[in-house]
């Protein structure tokens, strides 16, 4: 196997071997197959759009007929000036005022005071949605952009002339009061009393007790007072919590024997001084340098039948110890301790320093035990006010 005959090798020698030539790469070889037909396009499909063809090259027939059509069918409805794919809904009822109104402003407070202004007459402006807004320009403006649009909305006769019918809803005006009051700026509060005025509603005490507060933000004993004038010029009565904002803020403010005189304008009012009262006028008689004063108050507030709580004998255990009165300050902790009353950071802080300056460092530490016992605060505050403390101690004996 594998090997010819002599006779077959012999006659395989004699035939001739014609050399043919390699094709090149461009060149079509005469015995090759022709090339396959590019694959037929398929028909386009009419119900989809025509993609848009590029520039300079010829439109197909039809082309101009059909793509309007389709590009009409594509787009959504937008109206001049919205964003790309955003519908507009047109404002028929006032909920559709409201929606567009609510969903204006969370985005801009702006364009949707311009809704309520450019709203059809035949659409109303519900309350509530004025509320919104007004609430929003307190907040985020002004009352006096409040009242601008209050102005263009319900405009106010001038005095000469008869009160106009078109005053605004009271709701929505208690609305705006209640967001400038929450706002807290005093200037801001007395700047609503007028345009409550100007519509007919009367600014009750909460109103009043909100500019007060604003007042005793920043130490203005004398706007205070000035407030509690203004009450009593319009008929305001004052209440419980306008005499204890007041208390605090004369006390604050070093006139002590003002603001207790104040307890007697109370009680001849029906009202009755509580906790908050007494220990305001207790904070302040500390601040003052009277911290004995404040624990014989504490006596007469308790024959009066008024209870004193935890912040009443934090307040007496910080003053009595600013005032160095540690032998009076013990006494008030062993009242606490009997009456299973928390501590509070700064007055702990405060008792514990002056302990370890005593040099009563053990009762130091049982005031810690107590404190983390019950749980006054965090078990790290507790450490870093003693640790302080007795590096104190420490660097003061070296």
């Amino acid at each position: 196997m594998g090997k010819l005959p002599h006779a077959m090798r012999a006659a395989a020698a004699k035939i001739p071997v014609a050399i043919v030539p390699k094709p090149k790469p461009n060149a079509a070889s005469p015995s090759a197959p022709p090339p396959a037909p590019p694959p037929a396009r398929r028909p386009a499909n009419p119900a989809k759009p025509h993609r848009k063809p590029h520039k300079g090259s010829p439109k197909p027939p039809g082309a101009r007929a059909l793509a309007p059509a389709a590009t009409d069918a594509a787009l959504p409805a937008v109206q001049q000036g919205e964003g790309e794919g955003e519908e507009r809904k047109p404002i028929r009822t006032p909920a559709d005022l409201a929606a567009a109104i609510r969903a204006a402003a969370d985005a801009d407070i702006d364009a949707a005071v311009s809704l309520a202004l450019e709203a059809p007459a035949a659409v109303p402006l519900p309350t509530y949605s004025l509320a919104l807004l007004l609430r929003r320009l307190a907040v985020h403006r002004s009352v006096t952009a409040a009242r601008d649009l209050l102005n263009k909305l319900h405009p106010v006769a001038s005095p000469p002339d008869p009160p106009s019918p078109s005053t605004a809803p009271p709701g929505a005006l208690l609305a705006l009061a209640d967001a400038v009051c929450r706002r807290g700026d005093p200037r801001e509060i007395s700047r609503l009393l007028p345009v409550l005025a100007d519509h007919g509603v009367r600014a009750d005490a909460h109103v009043y007790n909100a500019l007060m507060k604003a007042h005793a933000g920043v130490s203005d004993a004398a706007g205070a007072l000035a407030v509690l004038r203004r009450m009593e010029r319009d008929g305001v009565q004052p209440d419980l919590v306008t005499y204890n904002t007041l208390v605090y803020t004369l006390a604050r403010g070093g006139m002590v024997a003002k603001a207790r005189a104040f307890l007697d304008t109370m009680a001849a009012q029906g009202l009755f001084p509580d906790v908050i009262t007494y220990t305001s006028l207790m904070n302040g008689m500390c601040i003052k340098g009277d911290a004995l004063g404040a624990l014989k108050l504490l006596g007469e507030m308790e024959a009066k039948g008024c209870q004193p709580n935890e912040r009443t004998y934090n307040t007496l255990l910080m003053g009595l110890c600013k005032n160095k009165k540690l032998d009076k300050a013990v006494e008030v902790y062993k009242s606490m301790v009997g009456a299973g009353m928390k501590m509070e950071a700064p007055a702990y802080a405060t008792f514990v320093r002056a302990l370890c300056r005593s040099g009563s460092v053990a009762d130091a530490y049982e005031v810690f035990d107590y404190a983390i016992e019950t749980k006054s605060f965090t078990e790290v505050t507790a450490y870093s006010e003693l640790e302080n403390s007795l590096k104190w101690l420490r660097k003061m004996k070296s």
